[in-house]
């Protein structure tokens, strides 16, 4: 939410109208789906540019293929270990908050990669790698204190005119590549959803949520590359999204029976567009320079319930560049910086809540209201040093120090990280890896109409220890046990405590530690999969209360086993089975009047995420027929998600048709995720 303005009002506003599309929408697999388990830093010194770009990596093509996905190329990282899913359906890795993250696609910084109902962006053709750092990473990433996601999207062919077009029920889309030059080629990806042309609202429509438009998705990708040289490359790209839906919220639905207030027509818009050039050099003796810069332009636009609404936009440039060389054979310096302009608007009219996510009971934290017209411009910059050193082919050192500035909150930080990679053996690695972190606080939290600017960064430091075990024939095994140090996060002043109007403190702090295991089997002969465990441990501490309690996204246990098998020449089926610790909630013990609200009533909340749901259980599978059409190579895919048909339960809320008064008996009704659902796609090439 740092570049995305958003009152807990609009959040839950919006999660509803989410709710209402779940079981069409999952069926896109992304909450529970899968990643490539080679996913941590790979230091390398030497020659820079090996490999060919222009092709998808094979661990990254394991992303495509895992069933689930349905070919989204981020829809597998749910089953990285450590990672969770928010309720808007981005990750939570190892303890930390979706907020905690940073996205980067091909070198520039990224703020929309996630459609707003949880697919990502990126069609499955243009990928080439992924990388996902999820704690201990080096000081070329900055504005992160959770994980790093690194997208790399591959380089266009240079070939003769090729096009692929996908159709399925739930989105569509073409795909086109090809050379122009000797020099130079260009791809271009443009998808849809159809969602919108064969369901109707009201099939859709739900628990008091009329759907009035069917939600729709858009979003395309272009690149251009001209390599002027064996050694200059410039790559010039666009791409955007856009999402929307329409709903009516009537009074049948809960959250408008807590807030009468939300009932009428509700509208989210949402889209982006953006817009970057990066000239790369890749020397002979091994030096390296990248130089980019990128434009971005996010909008949000939220109108619901008694003329309430939220427009918001944020124009962001950037200016990135980083100098990689190698001082003999042994050592490599790299030194980098990135200045980021952001550009604000927001018109607001609008409910005000004082709440963090710490907060379960936030429909009791009304503030009043805020109609305004705010811009602010914040400029941050980051520059780095970072040295690698071999002193033998079985020890590496990787030591860096960043430097961290923005005009806002007017913070320095100096943030120094270290890794080590020990070859104990010739099949064994030893690794450490420990560093200091910030990012910018949430936004409402620190702008003078709705927070406290003089609030600080959030921070925190990592620590990490693992061993890599080769055992042969493509099998391998890695361990690795973290531990994070969460400092200045915001505590929500409550109102008869908050004599000088500040609304949040930097009174919360946290802890994080587990375990992540991986048996992975890389693709040999037929078949390729792993085996993901993660146990995990992770709390908040209030420090005007010295209580500490469970954080709501921390999953204790995580299981994802992964099988991918070429049974016949052009038939491959493959499987995905998620287990994991039911979600945290906060027990409801009460009801009491609605103090805003005549012949309402609120519920009366217990110990904070003190309760959990039952655990999450889900099979997906995944069958691809590769065939032939009038001549043409095309494909037929089949995906049955929650093959199981298990019914999970994702929310346990007050039942408002049996509660309706202050003394009745607590009533609770659980919403239960999708049951069995097949999703096919036809591909043809041409």
């Amino acid at each position: 939410m740092n570049s995305r303005f958003r009152s807990t009002t609009l959040l839950l506003t919006c999660l509803a109208m989410q709710q209402a599309l779940a079981a069409e929408q999952n069926t896109e697999g992304v909450q529970e789906s899968q990643a490539d388990p080679q996913v941590e830093e790979t230091l390398v010194i030497g020659a820079q540019r090996t490999g060919d770009y222009t092709i998808i990596t094979e661990d990254a093509e394991k992303l495509v293929e895992t069933a689930g996905a349905m070919g989204d190329p981020l829809g597998a990282i749910f089953a990285l270990p450590g990672v969770s899913y928010s309720e808007s359906q981005e990750p939570a890795v190892r303890g930390s908050s979706p907020a905690d993250n940073v996205f980067v696609v091909d070198f520039m910084p990224a703020s929309y990669i996630f459609h707003e109902f949880g697919v990502s962006v990126f069609s499955e053709f243009i990928l080439h790698d992924f990388q996902m750092h999820s704690a201990g990473f080096g000081p070329e990433y900055s504005g992160a204190t959770g994980a790093v996601f690194d997208v790399k999207l591959r380089e266009p062919k240079n070939q003769d005119l090729q096009a692929v077009v996908d159709f399925s029920m739930l989105r569509s889309g073409i795909f086109v590549e090809s050379g122009l030059t000797e020099n130079s080629a260009f791809f271009v990806s443009a998808r849809r959803s159809l969602l919108d042309l064969f369901v109707a609202g009201e099939d859709l429509s739900d628990d008091g949520i009329e759907i009035t438009e069917v939600p729709k998705e858009t979003d395309y990708q272009a690149k251009y590359t001209w390599n002027s040289s064996d050694n200059h490359r410039l790559s010039i790209s666009a791409n955007g999204a856009m999402d929307n839906i329409e709903a009516v919220l009537t009074e049948e639905a809960d959250f408008v029976r807590s807030n009468p207030d939300f009932e009428g027509d509700a509208r989210l818009e949402e889209k982006y567009n953006g817009a970057s050039a990066l000239w790369e050099y890749f020397g002979d003796s091994g030096t390296e320079w990248k130089l980019g810069y990128s434009l971005l332009n996010d909008q949000e636009n939220l109108y619901w319930g008694a003329d309430y609404s939220q427009e918001a936009e944020n124009a962001q440039s950037t200016v990135k560049g980083m100098l990689s060389i190698p001082v003999g054979e042994q050592f490599r310096v790299r030194v980098g910086s990135q200045y980021t302009d952001h550009d604000w608007r927001y018109e607001v009219d609008s409910l005000l809540f004082v709440c963090t996510e710490f907060d379960p009971d936030c429909d009791l934290k009304r503030a009043g209201t805020l109609e305004e017209k705010i811009t602010l411009n914040v400029v941050e910059s980051s520059h780095y040093v970072d040295s690698s050193w071999m002193p033998t082919e079985s020890l590496v050192f990787d030591l860096g120090v960043q430097y961290q500035h923005n005009d806002y909150t007017d913070e320095e930080f100096v943030h120094p990280r270290a890794a080590a990679h020990w070859k104990l053996a010739e099949r064994t690695t030893f690794s450490v890896k420990a560093g200091s972190y910030n990012r910018f606080p949430d936004l409402e939290t620190v702008l003078p109409q709705t927070g406290n600017p003089e609030l600080k960064s959030p921070s925190a430091d990592h620590y990490t220890v693992g061993v890599e075990q080769e055992l042969g024939n493509g099998w391998s095994v890695n361990v690795e046990a973290y531990y994070k140090e969460l400092q200045n996060l915001p505590r929500a002043v409550p109102a008869e405590e908050d004599t000088n109007e500040l609304r949040y403190v930097n009174e919360t702090e946290g802890e994080a530690r587990g375990v992540d295991i991986m048996l992975n089997k890389n693709r040999t002969d037929k078949w390729w999969g792993w085996f993901a465990l993660s146990f995990s441990e992770s709390n908040r501490t209030n420090l005007a209360t010295d209580d500490t309690k469970e954080y709501f996204l921390d999953t204790p246990v995580i299981a994802n086993w992964v099988m991918n098998y070429q049974m016949r020449e052009k038939f491959n089926i493959g499987w995905r089975w998620s287990v994991r610790s039911g979600k945290a909630y906060t027990p409801i013990t009460g009801v009491q009047e609605n103090p805003w609200f005549e012949d309402s009533v609120l519920p009366i909340y217990g110990e904070a995420f003190s309760n959990r749901l039952p655990f999450y259980n889900r099979l997906d599978i995944r069958m691809q027929w590769d065939t032939t059409t009038f001549g043409k190579e095309s494909a037929i895919i089949l995906d049955i998600i929650n093959a199981l048909n298990y019914s999970n339960i994702s929310e346990r809320s007050l039942d408002y048709d049996k509660v309706s008064a202050p003394g009745d008996k607590v009533e609770t009704i659980d919403t239960q995720g999708i049951g069995i659902q097949p999703a096919l796609t036809y591909r043809v090439y041409f």
